[in-house]
């Protein structure tokens, strides 16, 4: 079967996101208000062929643990579904 995935990349709570800090700023001095926070990560989309669903995650989870995302520095969300 062939499956749709994604992988949602952020740095990790803690960790010091330069690039949101940096988009935080400009909006700020573009005029929006009430700015808290500004994280800034990366998705990675993926086409995949797998027997079933479990299968397309377990790849996709094991791409993000080998290359994807750095663990000591990320975490990463996945969801996969069925191609059309």
């Amino acid at each position: 079967m062939l499956f749709h995935a994604e992988a949602v990349i952020t740095p990790r709570e803690g960790v010091l996101d330069t690039q949101g800090k940096a988009v935080e700023k400009t909006l700020a001095s573009l005029g929006y208000k009430g700015l808290n926070e500004v994280r800034v990560g990366r998705i990675v989309t993926m086409r995949l062929e797998a027997r079933d669903e479990g299968e397309a995650a377990e790849a996709v989870k094991n791409m993000c643990q080998d290359l994807l995302a750095n663990d000591l520095i990320e975490t990463y969300k996945i969801s996969v579904r069925e191609a059309q």
